[in-house]
């Protein structure tokens, strides 16, 4: 699941970039379908991320002091607020009346406790309800507010509009913000402190907020995650090319570097349609049992991915040394609850300790998000190796339950749990810690640092699919755009860009399977039809050659003439 969120623009103004930009795309219309999807997909996140300077919608709310809630805050500015911002420092001040309704005293802010006085300019922090966003901005104007910081009821995204009001006619003329209800929560009491006990106030300044078109992290994650999927099937198809390889040079074995990648009949998990159906009861299970125990569990789940992380790597790491070291090969040693370790095996181990380690002491620090990184995909490639869907009929019902679950998890579990399930347990839970199995990448040239977060199942579960087409693809002899893999590694690619258009113009986290299940099972199913060969990829039976096809058919009509 993509949890980090961040608003980019005003959706309202999208339309209008997008316009511009489908006339730009105009002379590119003549080229083939697949090339102008993968040109259009960019574009089409670059259009949700357009912010424009003249009218911003988002502010970076910098807080340069107290030290505990120092740093750079994302606001959003309401449709009534007025430019341009004060250059200058404003301090925080809470009202008598806390929602703001209510004429503010003659005399306040007044100084605080060790004597004082206010900064020359300030801002209302006041909770939302009981009146009109509009009349609170007023009352805070006339008492000589800089500007007005509203904090919603929540963490969801709240439209401040004008009502019945159009901008020209409010009357307003200070900026006005509003913030999640934590973040608010914190201003708030920090500001309360702060005059109680005669200490500085809390001091922030406002800038509005830019973007580029396209931020380097997101075009970074998605491309890693496209290649990590394609990566995967290979991984996952390559005992079908050895296979291929020895038909066409004869009984002697085959030695390549596919056929020792190629995974060994014990190895393989073969995923069955009753076995598709329990992941979402299991996953489901799983994630309130994180949502509720997440304190204990994320420890846990540290744990898992560490061991896990360390096994894959060594195992892919062994593959290598033994296909450019035979000699290594020879059993080690014989090691309690692993069994036997050839000089491989332990030689691997020591990097995949160290880059393990070093994932451990560094997981919550800038500089931890590419051992994670690593260690994730050598998870994704062994998962894409070992396990399989035998036909289309499994993948269509793992999918679409997928799909199912995701979207419930997301956007109907507040509902139920008063917040978002996957949102939480993907975010770590406030526990300070974040759940490892995530792709992650840094935010360069952002105010607000963090990352940019990918869940490996949004990688896996439509790897698994990429990887069977491509088995099929193999067997059918063909290659290409005339095979399944490529249109559904585009469609894995351009399923990925919308959902990041989707999180810049909704501004809440994405069920990412909402948008790649159909560009990639839907994709697939779409060509099927088209090609009349639903029936075969639904049972998983490779398409014949023209030739054989033709024979085939003759076949069972001399059959049926004979009768």
């Amino acid at each position: 699941q993509i949890a980090e969120v961040t608003a980019r623009g005003r959706a309202s103004n999208c339309g209008e970039h997008c316009s511009v930009l489908s006339s730009a795309m105009a002379p590119w219309r003549r080229l083939p379908s697949v090339p102008s999807a993968l040109l259009a997909a960019p574009l089409l996140a670059a259009c949700a991320r357009t912010a424009v300077a003249a009218n911003p919608t988002s502010a970076v709310l910098a807080v340069h002091r107290p030290g505990e809630i120092a740093g750079n805050y994302m606001a959003y500015f309401a449709s009534f607020s007025k430019f341009p911002l004060p250059k200058d420092d404003l301090i925080m001040r809470v009202p008598q009346d806390e929602l703001g309704c209510e004429e503010y005293p003659l005399d306040w802010p007044r100084p605080a406790a060790g004597g004082m006085g206010p900064a020359p300019g300030w801002i209302s922090i006041v909770q939302r309800g009981n009146c009109t966003f509009v009349e609170k901005a007023l009352n805070a104007q006339a008492a000589g507010a800089k500007g007005l910081i509203i904090v919603w009821a929540d963490e969801f995204y709240v439209d401040l509009g004008a009502g019945n009001d159009t901008q020209n006619e409010t009357g307003v003329d200070i900026f006005v913000l509003g913030v999640g209800h934590h973040l608010g929560e914190r201003f708030r009491n920090s500001s309360v402190l702060a005059h109680e006990s005669g200490t500085e106030p809390p001091a922030v300044s406002v800038t509005p907020y830019v973007s580029s078109l396209m931020n380097i992290s997101e075009l970074l994650l998605i491309t890693l995650a496209a290649c990590l999927v394609a990566l995967g099937a290979f991984c996952s198809t390559a005992d079908v090319v050895v296979s291929q390889q020895q038909q066409n040079g004869g009984s002697q074995p085959v030695r390549s570097f596919q056929a020792a990648l190629a995974p060994h009949e014990d190895e393989i998990l073969e995923v069955d349609q009753w076995q598709a159906l329990s992941f979402c009861g299991v996953g489901s299970c799983f994630l309130v049992l994180l949502f509720y125990f997440m304190q204990y569990a994320i420890y846990v789940i540290i744990f898992c991915f560490c061991v896990g992380g360390a096994s894959c790597i060594s195992q892919f790491g062994a593959i290598c040394l033994n296909y450019y070291f035979p000699s290594l090969r020879n059993k080690s040693m014989t090691c309690p609850m692993v069994g036997i370790l050839s000089h491989a095996e332990l030689i691997a181990g020591v990097p995949a300790i160290i880059l393990v380690l070093c994932w451990l002491f560094l997981r919550n620090t800038p500089y931890g998000w590419p051992f994670q990184d690593i260690i994730g995909a050598g998870f994704l490639c062994w998962l894409q190796r070992t396990l399989r869907l035998p036909d289309m009929k499994v993948a269509s019902i793992l999918l679409s339950v997928m799909f199912f679950f995701d979207i419930f998890w997301v956007f109907i579990s507040p509902l139920f749990f008063h917040e978002s399930v996957m949102v939480r347990v993907a975010t770590g839970g406030g526990t300070g810690e974040s759940v490892p199995m995530l792709l992650r990448i840094p935010t360069f040239g952002d105010p607000f640092g963090g990352d940019r977060l990918l869940g490996f199942g949004d990688i896996a579960l439509p790897g698994l699919l990429v990887s069977f087409l491509r088995r099929h693809d193999l067997m059918s002899h063909r290659s290409g755009c005339k095979g399944y893999f490529l249109p559904a590694l585009i469609g894995y690619f351009i399923g990925l860009n919308v959902t990041i258009a989707a999180l810049c113009i909704m501004r809440m986290g994405q069920p990412a399977l909402l948008y790649l299940v159909p560009g990639t099972l839907g994709t697939t199913m779409v060509i099927a039809s088209c090609r009349g060969e639903v029936g075969l990829l639904w049972h998983g039976v490779p398409v014949p050659a023209p030739g054989l096809l033709e024979e085939s058919q003759s076949s069972d009509s001399e059959a049926c003439r004979a009768e």
